[in-house]
């Protein structure tokens, strides 16, 4: 897409829109009249579009926004190819008592051209405090600022001349780029202009005298006769305002003011906190999720082991109702729980005639015995055999201290339980 010239009649006027437009740039620029501005849509391959006042803008489109030139200082210097360029910038400004208090803060460059061991650049500053008045709601959020000489390059020509908000302004060009530009008086402005290319073409900043003078404004809107008695061998054509291609915009430079650098950290913060506050989610969201899956898998298998359970209990139930006959009728059916059996077994080691027998009890699986011996010795010796009497085997013994009865005459009680005896 080449520079489009917008006829003057068309602009703010909004054609009729066939399609939807999607992408490009959105360009918006102060226009002629104090306090207007202009808003223009422009696509690769499509002719520019004017968007009216209030129109949204197409989807996926970058808006990028012109400062008023009114608020803008521009000088062109040459600098060492060596060295930081914002500081050699610096001094040479200083150095031409040029150097306001605030610029250094929006101090910026625009290159034009390197030779050898020099480079021409265009030192932009801000005023400051930046003035926001005229200025479109929300302008703090453009995505990037420029400048409109640097967007109103005609290969072409040496000169540009355009109204912007009431305001004549000039722009000096060398190779379609622009090396200086600033606000004119229409009675002092001729002479100034003459001034300030002759100064221009010898510091070599342009590369002859001015051949093209191009005004940007409708007929009779800037004193031409003026103008051409100043450069009488300039050739001087009038034509609408020069819009750029898009190859243009997209190596724009940024230039943001101030106001415009804090709101941009504003969002750049609220835009970090956002991202802590979806990654805080993204993991609470993922910590749910876990704990969800954690209690299906626990939840399926407490169901695999009720299951197991529920085919278990028909056995274990079997099983109950068979040990609960066993104990019934152990007694019926195991010498070894009949009363005169068990009798048997603990007298049985009586029959040194030092132990006698004075007390013998069976109830409910427990045996209690009581008896005499004729020493502590004897007395030990007998419950010993007791407890390793194979008859007596499954009973657990808990015998009591002997105690003496008399001359010759221990006294004893043990008690044995069956591990199947009711608790």
């Amino acid at each position: 897409m080449t520079p489009t010239d917008v006829p003057a009649s068309e602009v703010g006027k909004a054609a009729p829109q066939e399609k939807v437009r999607t992408g490009g740039f959105v360009l918006e620029w102060s226009g002629s009249d104090q306090g207007s501005w202009e808003r223009w849509h422009l696509s690769e391959g499509e002719p520019a579009h004017p968007l009216a006042p209030g129109e949204a803008s197409p989807k996926n489109s970058r808006q990028i926004l012109t400062l008023p030139t009114a608020s803008l200082f521009a000088w062109p210097l040459w600098i060492s190819t060596e060295g930081e360029p914002l500081d050699l910038i610096r001094l040479e400004l200083a150095g031409r008592h040029l150097l306001k208090r605030g610029m250094e803060d929006s101090l910026r460059m625009l290159p034009v051209v390197t030779l050898e061991a020099r480079r021409l650049v265009v030192a932009l500053a801000s005023e400051e405090p930046f003035p926001e008045e005229g200025l479109p709601e929300n302008w703090k959020k453009a995505e990037r600022f420029e400048i409109r000489a640097n967007l109103l390059n005609a290969p072409e020509e040496d000169l540009l001349i355009w109204k912007e908000n009431g305001v004549f302004h000039a722009s000096f060009q060398r190779d379609g780029k622009c090396i200086w530009f600033c606000g004119l008086r229409e009675d002092l402005s001729p002479g100034v202009l003459l001034r300030a290319s002759l100064r221009l073409h010898s510091e070599g900043i342009l590369l002859h005298p001015v051949r093209r003078i191009r005004i940007l404004a409708p007929d009779g809107a800037y004193d031409q006769r003026s103008l051409a008695a100043a450069f009488p061998h300039a050739q001087i054509t009038k034509g609408p305002q020069v819009l750029p291609d898009t190859a243009t915009l997209s190596k724009a430079v940024d230039f943001p003011p101030a106001p415009a650098t804090a709101e941009r950290g504003k969002r750049r913060q609220w835009e970090l906190i956002r991202q802590i506050g979806l990654g805080a989610a993204l993991i609470y969201a993922l910590s749910m999720l876990w704990m969800a899956g954690d209690h299906l898998i626990h939840r399926h298998a407490l169901g695999a082991w009720k299951q197991k359970l529920a085919t278990l209990q028909s056995s274990a139930s079997q099983a109950r109702a068979d040990s609960s006959r066993w104990k019934t009728l152990r007694p019926a059916v195991d010498p070894t729980t009949y009363p005169l059996d068990l009798l048997g077994a603990v007298a049985a080691p009586t029959e040194g005639g030092k132990v006698r027998l004075t007390a013998f009890m069976m109830e409910k699986g427990r045996l209690q015995v009581s008896g005499e011996a004729t020493d502590v010795t004897t007395a030990y010796a007998f419950i010993e055999q007791l407890k390793k009497n194979p008859a007596l085997g499954e009973y657990e013994w808990n015998a009591g201290q002997p105690q003496l009865a008399g001359k010759n005459s221990v006294k004893f009680d043990i008690e044995g339980t069956h591990p199947d005896a009711a608790k």
